[in-house]
């Protein structure tokens, strides 16, 4: 069962998604299931896997969930014979202690365009454990000593880009190139992605006229409506670094709450 468990916690993090693995730790008197029993807990509220059924298994996913949401480890003991008397099926008279853990895929930054904004960025996100890939069209602004903190570099025509990205549902994109062309086809293919977070520095003058541009072309509002422009949370930024402070709470933001909770 272990390897079923662990099966789809690796399915899980290549479809870039969340999710919480539950693992009996301890064990003491009669239990359903004995140490080394484990169970994943999907975001989407999928189950893999079974450390004994009835209600301290719901128990379990609650607690499960809320780790999901907050990414924290957390441990829990569970007595058996405390259970009203109709839940006989599950009073085998002993306690189990369980460890729950985060299951989360890495969190990829694509960061598109290599300036001044860029490079702040990079610096704060590369802190807050995201893996920051920073790509541009010149090589003098996309290298490995020009972004120190940057996981991965990449220096080609934009429009070669997309194809060499392996960007899934834990991905965020963040456009900041310099020019409205290269701004305009970063945003068509960003939201053909399935990114997480989509952002572009700049004015909702801009991105009304791309949105424009793409919805002549075929592209519906649902996927036009995903990138947030101007990017950041609105705190009044002015410099680079503190456009940088204002999208990464932003991506915080997105990090920590429910898409329906974000703003």
């Amino acid at each position: 069962m272990s390897f079923l468990v662990m099966q789809a916690a690796y399915e899980l993090l290549r479809a870039g998604k969340r999710g919480a693995i539950v693992t009996i730790i301890e064990t003491v008197g009669s239990t359903p299931r004995k140490a080394g029993a484990k169970m994943l807990v999907a975001e989407d509220g999928q189950v893999t896997g079974t450390i004994g059924g009835g209600c301290v298994e719901a128990d379990l996913f609650a607690f499960a969930r809320e780790v999901i949401r907050n990414g924290q480890v957390m441990t829990r003991e569970v007595d058996l014979t405390a259970r009203k008397p109709e839940e006989n099926d599950m009073l085998c008279g002993g306690r189990l202690k369980v460890l729950i853990e985060p299951l989360v895929a890495s969190e990829k930054l694509f960061i598109f365009g290599g300036g001044h904004i860029s490079k702040a960025l990079h610096e704060v996100c590369s802190r807050l454990d995201f893996q920051v890939i920073v790509t541009d069209d010149r090589p003098e602004f996309a290298n490995a000593e020009r972004f120190p903190h940057a996981a991965k570099t990449i220096a080609l025509p934009f429009e070669k880009q997309f194809d060499q990205l392996e960007i899934d549902g834990n991905s965020s994109i963040v456009i900041v190139t310099r020019g409205h062309s290269h701004d305009e086809l970063c945003m068509e293919q960003a939201i053909q992605s399935p990114a997480r977070y989509i952002a572009m520095v700049g004015s909702r003058t801009k991105v009304a006229v791309f949105r424009k541009n793409l919805r002549e072309r075929g592209f519906t509002e649902e996927q036009m409506a995903r990138v947030k422009c101007p990017a950041g949370l609105d705190i009044a930024a002015e410099t680079p670094e503190e456009i940088a402070i204002s999208i990464a709470a932003q991506l915080i933001e997105a990090r920590r709450k429910p898409a329906s909770k974000i703003g």
